[in-house]
């Protein structure tokens, strides 16, 4: 299987020219050396949790994003029956007293917990 994912260097710098943002100055604004940026974009040095962290919210991504982790598209949970979106539809035109009321009974007569 051939991989197609960006590094997260190339995001980085996809993400800079893409909002027309130097280098120096995205590592300034995130508090970091110019030159561990420099090494991160080009993959010579990994991205630490909080430095990804720091990119991300700089750029108002989620750091699944910044890492390239693909969200969960499986068939599962993309699919929902006609009568199955019809009843969300139903939930949620009800107001705050009917929702509690259809939770409370899911609740008490199938024992679940939400």
């Amino acid at each position: 299987m051939k991989n197609n994912t960006i590094t997260i260097g190339e995001q980085i710098v996809e993400l800079r020219q893409t909002h027309k943002i130097q280098q120096g100055e995205l590592a300034k604004a995130i508090d970091m050396h110019q030159s561990v940026l420099n090494r991160i974009e080009k993959g010579l040095r990994s991205a630490r949790g909080e430095e990804i962290r720091d990119i991300a919210i700089y750029f108002d991504i989620s750091a699944d994003t910044l890492l390239s982790i693909p969200r969960n598209t499986s068939k599962a949970t993309l699919e929902m029956s006609s009568e199955e979106v019809a009843l969300l539809q139903k939930f949620r035109e009800l107001d705050d007293r009917g929702r509690d009321a259809v939770i409370s009974t899911i609740k008490r007569e199938y024992h679940y917990v939400i």
